[in-house]
């Protein structure tokens, strides 16, 4: 279960993401198909240092509306090295009720927020189906384990830190244990589910259970019932 809560979650974070790349591209979408388009030119570029301590550059830009006044913005994007000069001219829009609220016109501007969402979408909406199909497989080969597997004696041979997975930058841990399949000789190894406590006390044991498939050991179900449950 817990392959396919994990997995729905983080669909859910991805479907987010991307519902928020389709709103901000479709919101500067909105303000561009009604804001007045024009030029201005740059004149200062303001700085800040980010969370890593990188300086970054914006450019500080100044426009007259249709209406005569003068006004300035700085822009939204920034960048590590200035992108404009002192005098630059430059495209922008603005809203004609609200002039204040100006955007450059260019491909940063427009483009940069809804790719990287999209990106980010992308990436946690593929992990999330990943997660929530392999779930359902797992479940149902444990299933089918349980109802057809061949019960095995495993030679047990210790626990270990599973690293592969942390959770708050701790690590779960699991019993190992070896195989020989009677017929190929060929030895598997086995590892059980997680166990978030160190079980290495209450396994002094030579061996473990294990449910195998006998046409596909690769589908197997290590037996840690012997185990106390955690409070």
């Amino acid at each position: 279960m817990g392959r396919i809560i994990g997995g729905f979650f983080v669909l859910l974070i991805g479907l987010g993401l991307g519902w928020g790349a389709w709103s901000s591209w479709s919101n500067g979408a909105a303000f561009r198909a009604s804001a007045t388009h024009t030029e201005g030119t740059v004149v200062d570029i303001a700085s800040h240092r980010d969370s890593d301590g990188d300086t970054m550059y914006k450019p500080v830009i100044e426009f007259t509306t249709a209406d005569g006044r003068t006004l300035q913005f700085t822009s939204s994007v920034s960048s590590s090295s200035p992108s404009y000069s002192r005098g630059d001219a430059v495209k922008l829009y603005y809203a004609p009720a609200n002039p204040e609220d100006a955007r450059l016109d260019s491909f940063m501007e427009k483009y940069f927020l809804p790719l990287i969402l999209s990106v980010f979408a992308s990436v946690f909406t593929l992990i999330g189906v990943l997660l929530f199909v392999g779930g359902i497989r797992h479940r149902r080969i444990r299933a089918w384990l349980a109802q057809h597997g061949m019960k095995v004696r495993a030679k047990f041979s210790g626990v270990e830190l599973n690293q592969s997975l942390k959770v708050n930058g701790r690590s779960p841990w699991r019993l190992r244990a070896q195989w020989q399949h009677p017929v190929t000789q060929k030895v598997y190894i086995f590892y059980s589910d997680n166990v978030w406590f160190d079980p290495t006390e209450f396994c002094n044991r030579d061996q473990v259970d294990a449910l195998v498939n006998a046409d596909d050991p690769r589908q197997y179900m290590l037996d840690t019932s012997f185990l106390p449950q955690k409070a």
